[in-house]
């Protein structure tokens, strides 16, 4: 498979494109052959080294949040899930793939109708806006 490798911080220009052996699925995990991935901008911070957190060694692979089809299932999930249209995260990295490892505890369903770069958007800036309407909705009344 092809994967996006960080060798040096810098700008887009460091991104590469390798081929890289297929991850395989651990215990709980389920493999997701992507269709879209989402780019934040703490992602490109991170790239550029200039993220406000520690940063992970190079090389790697960078990405997160990612949107496709469950390809294989590991131990102890439920091999339904082969199949299913779904986003999820990968713990801080690893998502700039065509196939990516996922704890199948913080897999989304992706509903029909709703498409994969929707979905890989959403996982994000989605999360934003819902954390900011659900702290709007428990604020008192202000009479404004």
């Amino acid at each position: 498979m092809r994967a996006v490798w960080l060798r040096e911080f810098g700008g887009p220009e460091v991104l590469r494109i390798e081929q890289t052996p297929d991850p395989v699925p651990g215990a709980g995990q389920v493999l997701i052959e992507t269709a879209a991935i989402g780019i934040t901008y703490v992602e490109t911070q991170v790239r550029s080294g200039s993220a406000p957190m520690r940063l992970p060694a190079l090389p790697f692979v960078p990405g997160n949040g990612v949107a496709g089809t469950v390809v294989a299932a590991g131990p102890g999930v439920n091999a339904e899930l082969v199949g299913r249209r779904v986003a999820g995260t990968t713990g801080g990295s690893g998502g700039y793939a065509e196939k990516v490892v996922v704890d199948a505890g913080l897999l989304i369903p992706i509903p029909d109708g709703l498409g994969f770069r929707d979905a890989a958007g959403l996982l994000n800036d989605g999360r934003t806006a819902l954390g900011i309407t659900r702290a709007l909705a428990q604020r008192p009344a202000s009479g404004c």
